[in-house]
């Protein structure tokens, strides 16, 4: 009997390259709606990956430090094209970037800040370009609104682990880092008086009964090395090690599901990569045990 494991794969694979190919000529066709809008061609065409995007140089580099760097040391006078193979998000990103240098309108939100930070740094879209530009703009979001809750904060380091190592150079990772572990700290801090009166036994002066904070949920989302740097930030804040029982419970949970079937008897075939990958973590969450007794007891 055939196995049906490649013929799945080589199915969603076929699927996501056509999903793919339809975001491409989506983000294609509405360029060319701004060239229409504009009724003046197009002068440069602008590759990011496998989109290419018909465009004007003039509002590229007004906004765009980078693009204008291309253009101005070209030695061809009548540069129409521009490869830019590194943009931070890819076409998704840039397509943003560009409706931003047009004037056109879109919404910022947690699912694109990050890529629309780290697209604006690469396309060195500064102050010194044109007043109120790209960095400036997201930059307000990010501190006004995306790190003023955890939620936020969360999905913003979420969504910048697939954009290292820009994501980490303007510091996007890490002050989510911080912003997550002042908010857990502060809630943790107050959740712990509020128990007081519930816990009737103590252990050498430690709760009996570790309860998963509301916030331990939204942590199993994030890669193990960034989850294991968020952690780090939270016990530099105070947080207590034990504490870190339940919270560590959880993200096993969700991330090492199926690990008997991979390492017990009977071996799961898995590859190589996922079963590194689940040794990283396992061998992480393990690092991170605390030492404390009943840290586990979540009944």
């Amino acid at each position: 009997m055939a196995d049906p494991e490649p013929e799945k794969a080589q199915l969603s694979s076929s699927l996501n390259m056509s999903a793919k190919k339809e975001l491409l000529s989506t983000a294609m066709k509405r360029t060319s709606e701004w060239i229409f809008s504009q009724e003046i061609p197009s002068d440069v065409t602008v590759h990011v990956g496998e989109a290419s995007f018909s465009l004007h140089k003039f509002p590229l580099v007004s906004k765009c430090g980078h693009i204008r760097k291309l253009v101005s040391e070209s030695t061809d006078a009548d540069l129409a094209t521009v490869e830019l193979p590194n943009c931070p998000g890819g076409a998704e990103a840039f397509e943003l970037a560009a409706m931003f240098c047009y004037g056109i309108n879109f919404e910022i939100g947690t699912e694109n800040i990050a890529m629309l930070r780290c697209a604006a740094e690469y396309l060195e879209m500064t102050e010194e370009y044109a007043v109120g530009n790209l960095v400036g703009r997201t930059e307000a979001y990010i501190n006004e609104v995306a790190l003023k809750s955890l939620a936020g904060a969360v999905s913003v380091l979420h969504m910048s682990q697939s954009l290292l190592p820009t994501a980490e150079k303007v510091k996007l990772v890490s002050r989510c880092i911080d912003a997550i572990a002042f908010v857990a700290c502060k809630d943790s801090h107050f959740s712990m008086l509020g128990r007081a009166s519930d816990i009737g036994h103590h252990n050498k002066g430690l709760p009996s009964k570790p309860i998963v904070d509301w916030w331990a949920e939204d942590l199993t989302v994030l890669r193990i090395d960034i989850f294991q740097r968020v952690l780090v930030a939270m016990m530099s804040r105070g947080y207590k090690h034990y504490s870190l029982g339940p919270v560590l419970m959880l993200y096993a949970q969700k991330s090492l599901r199926g690990l008997q079937e991979v390492f017990g008897k009977g071996r799961k075939k898995i590859e190589p990569q996922q079963e590194h990958e689940k040794r990283v973590v396992l061998e992480t969450i393990v690092s991170l045990l605390p030492r404390e007794k009943n840290a586990f007891d979540l009944s």
